[in-house]
This record gives C-alpha cells, structure tokens and sequence, in this order.
C-alpha cells in the first residue's frame, strides 16, 4: 500500500520512467513539464484538462470533479512560491494558482449542488517537476486549510509517485463531463436512426408526413431546402438526431438527477416521429440516457457545434451559409459589445422585471441568426461574470432568471434554435424558474419579410398574425393574444383543448379584448380542423417558435451580436423567396443590380433590417462578422454607402492573416463593430485595424478562448490605402479600358483537355474538360467534332506565374464565323455544340439572370466579345506600362528585380513543363525568389517609392 510517505516499490515502469523523465533538473520549457504531468496523470487513468480555461485566466491542469489544479513552472521559478514574478505583474505563483482555483471554486458554488462528496476540499500544486508545493482550501469559504507539500524534493521516482499518486486519486464528484469534441460518444446513435427511419411502416409513415412537411418548409425560408428527395430524407434524420440531443442536454441540465422520458421530451415538434415506434422508442431512451451520463454545463466552449458539423454534411453547411464563429471570435466580439455599463443597467432592469416585465423594453442582447448559439453562449457568460452580478449576491437560480431575460436569439433553421437553447442553458447556472420556456431562443425568420408565396409561413398584419400549413389551412391569431406575457403557456392549453375538441378555456378568451375574442374562437376552429386533417404534436412547437422575432421588435434590445448567413443571390435557388429579398433589398436601397446582382450577399440585409426591426435606438452599438468583401467588393457598395452617410460604421477589423475559418476566398471575414469602436489597436479612434498573426506558424484554434488567441494575435492600425485616381485610358465617357476577363465555363461544357484531327478538314474532334464545381462535377467529358477556327488559347489563372506566362495553354471552344463574330446559332454548324447545349439546359440554374443558352452564357453580360472583338465593334487597344523616371533608383531597382525574377520564373516554369520535378510549379518560384532575396529587395525598393502605403 502507498500513503505517500511509506510505499512498496512496485510502481509500473512506465510510470516510473515518466516520473524519472520529469524530476531532471535540467532547464526546460513549462510546457514540456505540463505535457510531462499530463502523461503522467494519463498514466494513472486520472482524468485531467491541459490549458483549463477558468474565468480567471489559463490555468495549465485542472482535474475535474477532482477540485485539484496544478501550475507548472520552468525548473528553477517553482523554488520561491512567494516570489513575486516580474512577467506575470508581479504576482507571486502562489497567488497565481489560488487565483484560477478560486475562480472555479466560486463558479461551482454558483451552480445547482453535484453530486458526491460536497466537502472535498480544493487542493493546488504547485511545480517545477524538481521541487513542489501544495495547499489545501476550505470548499465553502477558499481558507486556506494547511500546506500538504512544503518545497518536497523527492529524491527517486518512487517517491515522488508515491507522494503525488496520494494527492491527485481521490474521489470524483458529480457525473464525468461531456468531452470537449463528444463526437465519438454519439456517432453510432446516427446510424441506427436512419436504419429505423427506413423502416417505418407505411401508417407511421404518413402520420410523420406533416412533420416532415413543416421542417421542409423552414428550411424553404431561408433557402435551406435539400436538391433531392435523398437528400431531404438523409437531412431530416439528422436533424431529428441533433433535436433529440439538443433536448437531452437540456433536460440534464435541468433535472440532473431525473431520468429523462423519451416521449416528453420528444412529443412536440418534427421529432414527435421517434417515439411513436417501438425501436425508436428504445432507441430515444438508449440516447438520452447517454446523454444524461454526462455532465453538460462545466465544460467551457460551445460543444453542440462540433456535433452540427459532423453530423450536417459540409457541403450542406456551405449552401446554407453556415460558418460557425470560433469560440474566441465570438467571446472578442461580445467582450466589445457588453461592457460593464451595460451589464449594470441590463441586470438592473434583469431583477426589476420580476416586479415589472416592462422593464426590459428596450433592454437586451440578440443574435438574430444564432445557428447553435455561441454568440448567444458568450453574452450570458459575460453578464454572469459582470461585476454587478457579484454584487447582487444571487442565488443560481436568480442569476439564470436574469440573463436568460437578458439573452435573445433567432434561426429559421429547425435544428439550431434548439440546438442553441440547450447551450444558453449550459451558460447558466441552473434553469431559470420558468423553466425552459424562459430561454428566449426561437425558430423564426429574423427578417420578417412578408412573401405571397409558399416560401412564407409567417405573415404579421395589424391585428392579426397568420400561418399557413403546409396543405394551405390558415390559422389567424389576434396580435393581442401573442403579446399577451402569458403566450407560451396560453398557447399550450389553446392547442390542448383543439386537439381534445374541448372549448377554449374561458380565463384564455378574458385575456384578449372583446374584439379579438371571436377571431381567438375562429383560431381554435382552425385548429381542430388542421388537427383532425395534418395531426398534432407540432403546433405549439411551430406557432411559439415563429411569432418569436415578432415578439422582440415589439420590444427591442440594444445590443446585437451576430454572423449573419454568408449566402450570395446566385445561391438561392427558391425563386419566390429570392424575389422576395431582391425587391426588399431594393426598398432599404441596398441592391446593387447589374453585374454584381449575382453577388449580392443578404448578410447586408440583416446587419441593415435588424437594426431597424430591433435596436431600441439608432445609436445602439451592432458586431457583426461578415465576409471580407464587405470591405471593397462592388455587390456591398451601397452597403457601404448606408453606413458611410448614416455614421454607422465605428470600425473595421480585417482578419484575413488569422483565417479564422481555414483557408479560400468564401471564409475570409472581418468584423464590423457599429457605433462602437475598439482599442483592440490602442485607441477607440482608429476606424481600420487588421488582425496580424505573432508566428505565422500558429494560429488560434476554433474552440480556444480569447486570452489563448490574444496570445497568439495581434491588432494594429490598418496601412494607409492607396490613393484613388481617375485613369489616364478611361475614355470621354468614363469607361474603364478593359474589364473582368470573360468566364469560359462550365468547363465540362467548353474547355478542351485534348483535340486531334476531325473527321473532315477544317475540323477537330475534341474531349471536354472535367468540371469541379456542383451541379457539373458528376457530368463526364464529351467528346465530339468542331470547326478548328473555334478553338481559340485560354489564358486561365493556372496557366499564370509570377513574371510569367505557361508556354502551352488550354483551348476553349468560342463559336465564330469567318469574319470573327459570336455565332447566334452555333449549333446549325456544329451538331456536337447542340448536345452541350442540351446538357447545359438540363443542369442550369433557374434564376432569371441566368443565361438560357450555352451561347449566351459563355458570353454573359458581354464579357467575351467586348474583350475579344468577337463582333462587328470596332477593337479598342489598350497599353499599360510603368511610368517612372529613368533617374529614380529605386524604380530602376524594381526594373532590374523584376526582370531577374522573370528569369528565374521561366526557367522554373520550363522545368515544371518538362515534369522533371516533385515539387510545384509555384513553390519552386519562391524557392528561387527567396534564396537569391529578390523578394526582400523588392520590398525594400518599393518601400522608397510608396513607403506609407505598401507593406508587401
């Protein structure tokens, strides 16, 4: 037996040899002596987090359900624990490790009781790996109890096993938590599902019809709808299984010691389908009962967004516009937004509000597109830690209360309000006295737009709001009804005694005015009816869910936060929902038109409309994190207009270094903040700033917090930008000179691989090109005869090096006739074009702007025979150069670079032709630009020429 002082050596080799690795005395990096521990503590199959984020700071092992943090040192800065630390502000490491540990101690206390041992002290080591150190604290009160370690030196590493084997395996308190990542834990669940699924028996199946129906329909809203019917079936599984998880957590969070009820939980809403088979029924019981093995609120970070990205394909993700914000992206925004002015007055009207719900006009946070509620997540950790909730004195309970009055969000997606419902409630403390019905996150569309087509569910007017089903009933309620407080509960009973056909209760009816009280009658008729033809169980759930966003602009808030879907026009395929935001953008004057309609990203929609609809006040400060593009690209120009002339817009930061997204165009981003800057730069009065990465090597990872990131990123003032000048080639009308090169694509349908000799002269038999963009990746090639006079070079970005162009290009096939014009109709020339063009009429979009011809899209908006001269217009030349004088140096330096670089360029590019190398094309270019500091001499020659506006 070991005690810690007396023990048999019969400790594993392994351990032994990782606490020999350990104690030597040789200086090394904290790090290696943390990850050393961690092994260690992996060793002995104790549970332990490495970098524990605490409200107080990092600290660097924490074991939970242990009450035990430990704090390492470089060997040599552990000998002292009460000598103050120059780097750490002169705090000592002692009051370092109590800091982190009071933190967590405070925070447990201000949480529902856990099960187990509520008496087991806190415990904090501190070490080096050489020498240690270790205190006990009271649980209730943070007294420090005695010094369990006093600069302890074990002299082997059984005696040092010994001594910290006796520390650190106690006894667990409370349930294990869920793992940051908890994939692995549910993944099997999502297959048997879709197994049980498939097996439905035909009545069952029909009975989940208008479930199905209501889902789809909310996904139509926001142009979520699947492109075929596998797809829907696979979608609505997985979202059934994400629903179920979503309600699981928060029944855990709730009732922590109450064995959950598949059939309460999932009654209400599109999920009512599980239950109401045997096997779906075990199979709900088997998953919540998992789901309540863990728990669920003391893990930090958003964990509900990893399952949604992995269970939710990612090119359905994409579609939908879905980028989910990194935990420490989003605590910086909200960090900015609710200061603690606002924490102060928002908790003061927070507690009045028991005595007046009034109180909280005007009052709040919102994401309006909340997906699975990180934004949401962060703001009620905010508030909770605001110095007014410390001086409240609150029980749990009450601070739930508060920030869940505090705290709205929205989503048109199905699945992520009830994802982000159960992370509100893994923010707070306990559930708030209403219970879940207190979380003030809906299902709705945050725009509120009014359509006159199926896209439309939810129709406000002045006295009435409207539904429609999805086989055309309508329901009307009396707008007095909905903005009753008693609503959510009113509703329920509503719907119960429609689904019983009992009368409406009478105290219901009293509380809509004499007026109203027919049109409520008519709605419970209207209900009955739907009840009997399209079944319950979803009609609570959808009416509470979408009269939600309507609720709120009657109200208003004052702060939003939020990353509005990234979803451009061209991606929208739902033609009624896409004339419905078109004809909006152009009433808030936002659209753009022309060429840039394509492009026009609704996120401008959202940052514009939801401030109107729900800031209590212009001057109410806004975050919002959009594509970079918002920036500079031409389909945001009037957005940029709004918020220039309204002085909306406080400042701008650019994070195209860090990427927090990963790599490609559509994931770079930067934050607005409105009418509040930052000093993330050193001053609240600079409008451009652009994060910059310390190591380029190291950027923040999504789940990581703030202090973690801000240790890896840096904020500066944004370089000058370049001055904009008139042209000296725009011509009398102000045209530019030359435009974007023309698009030759689908590739598949015009791009040559290979060409040989055609079956008659004059002519090339030709093989398409495979295509990597949906919907033409998954066509083959084709192969057919052309005239050889319609195969013309293409000079495509591939083909372009610095300083250099391919030696050998593809070919596009360009229709033309003798006299070099775009052929009205090629395919009387050539039967092979003929079948492309059927194809391409099979696979193109539908949206009014898209060409209806192969022809016409190869030479959409004009783009090809304006640059090429393809029509009877006459040729414009252009000729750009660089104008410079010839006694300037440091123009003549960039001349003589580039003209070396060209060189090196060219022969890499021969070199890549030849296949003579493993390495690529571009990285051999930089290879060679790099060792012959070509790069670094440019850069200090075009420094001399535009110092202030040019750091390359």
């Amino acid at each position: 037996m070991r005690d810690g002082s007396t023990f048999e050596v019969n400790f594993p080799e392994r351990l032994l040899k990782l606490a020999s690795k350990l104690m030597r005395p040789a200086k090394r990096p904290e790090d290696n002596i943390r990850q050393d521990i961690g092994r260690l503590l992996d060793e002995l199959e104790i549970e332990n987090i490495l970098t524990f984020r605490t409200d107080a700071g990092p600290a660097d092992i924490f074991l939970p359900r242990r009450r035990l943090f430990i704090e390492t040192k470089t060997v040599g800065l552990a000998s002292d624990p009460d000598k103050p630390q120059p780097r750490e502000n002169n705090e000592t490491p002692r009051q370092q490790l109590e800091r982190y540990l009071h933190s967590e101690r405070e925070l447990e206390l201000g949480m529902l009781p856990l099960d187990g041992d509520a008496d087991q002290r806190w415990t904090g080591l501190l070490t080096d790996g050489v020498v240690w150190h270790g205190w006990h604290y009271d649980p209730e009160t943070g007294d420090t109890l005695n010094q369990c370690l006093n600069s302890f030196r074990p002299a082997s590493p059984e005696e040092l096993l010994g001594k910290f084997e006796s520390l650190v395996n106690r006894s667990t308190i409370g349930k294990p938590w869920i793992p940051a990542n908890p994939v692995t834990i549910f993944e099997p669940f999502v297959g048997r599902l879709h197994e049980i699924h498939e097996s439905l028996a035909r009545a069952v199946a029909r009975r989940t019809d208008t479930k199905r129906q209501l889902w789809l329909e909310m996904l139509r809203t926001s142009n979520m709808e699947p492109e075929n019917e596998a797809a829907r079936q696979r979608l609505f599984v997985t979202h059934s299984f994400l629903v179920t998880l979503a309600r699981g957590v928060m029944h855990s969070l709730a009732h922590p010691t109450t064995s959950p009820d598949s059939s309460a939980l999932l009654g209400d809403g599109f999920v009512s389908w599980i239950p109401e088979t045997m096997l779906g029924r075990k199979w709900a019981q088997e998953m919540l009962a998992s789901i309540h093995g863990y728990e669920w609120r003391r893990q930090r970070g958003d964990v509900m967004r990893p399952l949604y990205e992995k269970f939710v394909d990612a090119r359905d993700r994409k579609d939908f516009g879905e980028f989910y914000t990194p935990d420490w992206l989003a605590e910086l925004m909200v960090r900015e937004m609710l200061d603690e002015e606002w924490c102060a007055e928002s908790v003061e009207a927070g507690l009045a509000a028991d005595l007046d719900a009034g109180r909280l006009k005007g009052v709040g946070v919102l994401d309006p597109t909340c997906g699975s509620g990180t934004f949401l997540f962060h703001a009620a950790k905010r508030i909770l830690r605001s110095k007014a909730i410390a001086d409240a004195n609150l029980t749990p309970v009450k601070k739930a209360n508060v920030v869940a009055r505090l705290v709205n969000g929205f989503d048109v997606h199905p699945v992520a309000a009830e994802i982000a419902r159960s992370t509100v409630l893994r923010a707070l403390p306990a559930e708030p006295e209403e219970g879940k019905a207190a979380i003030r996150v809906y299902e709705g569309d945050a725009l509120l737009l009014r359509a006159e087509d199926e896209t439309s569910l939810f129709r406000p007017t002045n006295g009435e709001l409207q539904f429609q089903t999805p086989k055309g009933a309508p329901i009307s309620l009396p707008r007095s009804f909905v903005v009753h407080q008693a609503f959510a509960d009113n509703l329920r009973r509503l719907v119960e005694a429609a689904r019983n056909d009992k009368p409406i209760p009478a105290d219901i009816l009293q509380t809509v005015p004499k007026d109203d009280r027919n049109l409520l009658k008519g709605a419970h008729a209207q209900l009955v009816g739907v009840i009997r033809k399209e079944g319950n169980s979803v009609w609570t759930w959808y009416i509470a869910n979408t009269t939600g966003p309507f609720l709120l602009s009657e109200r208003k808030i004052n702060r939003i936060v939020a990353n509005p879907p990234w979803v451009s026009m061209a991606g929208i395929q739902a033609i009624g929902r896409k004339r419905t935001l078109e004809s909006f953008a152009r009433k808030i004057l936002l659209w753009t038109g022309g060429q840039n309609a394509p492009h026009f990203d609704i996120a401008q929609l959202f940052v514009r409309h939801c401030r109107d609809l729900y800031l209590s006040n212009p001057s109410d400060p806004a975050a919002w994190l959009v594509k970079r593009s918002a920036l500079s690209a031409g389909g945001w120009e009037k957005f940029r207009t709004w918020q220039r002339d309204d002085e909306v817009l406080a400042q701008s930061i650019d994070l195209l270094e860090v990427q927090p997204f990963g790599g490609g165009d559509a994931r770079r981003c930067c934050v607005l903040l409105e009418q509040r800057a930052s000093a993330l730069a050193g001053r609240r009065s600079i409008k451009d700033v652009v994060a910059t990465l310390r190591n380029p090597r190291c950027r923040p990872h999504a789940m990581d917090g703030l202090d973690e990131a801000e240790a890896l990123v840096a904020f500066k003032r944004a370089p000058k930008k370049l001055p904009r000048e008139r042209s000296d080639y725009r011509d009398s009308r102000g045209d530019a000179p030359f435009r974007q090169g023309a698009s030759i694509v689908p590739k598949v349908l015009t791009v040559v691989s290979h060409s040989w000799p055609g079956p008659s002269a004059g002519t090339m038999t030709v093989e398409t090109a495979q295509s990597k963009q949906k919907p033409w990746s998954n066509i083959p090639s084709f192969e057919g005869s052309v005239p050889k006079r319609w195969l013309r070079p293409l000079l495509a970005s591939n083909d372009l090096f610095p300083f250099a162009v391919a030696p050998q290009l593809s070919m596009a096939i360009i229709p033309t006739d003798r006299e070099d014009r775009l052929l009205e109709r090629p395919e009387t020339v050539a039967e092979f074009w003929g079948h492309l063009d059927e194809v391409y009429q099979e696979f193109r979009g539908r949206g009014a702007s898209t060409p209806e011809t192969l022809r016409e899209q190869i030479d959409f908006s004009r783009k090809l025979s304006r640059q090429l001269g393809l029509t009877v217009r006459a040729r414009r030349q252009v000729v750009l150069y660089p104008k410079f004088d010839k006694d300037d140096a440091a123009h003549l330096m960039v001349a003589a670079i580039a003209s070396k670089a060209e060189d090196a360029a060219a022969k890499c590019v021969a070199g890549s032709r030849r296949g003579n190398s493993q390495q690529s094309t571009s990285g051999r270019i930089r290879t060679a630009l790099t060792e012959d500091g070509l790069y670094d001499r440019l850069d200090e020659a075009v420094a001399q020429i535009l110092p202030e506006h040019v750091d390359l």
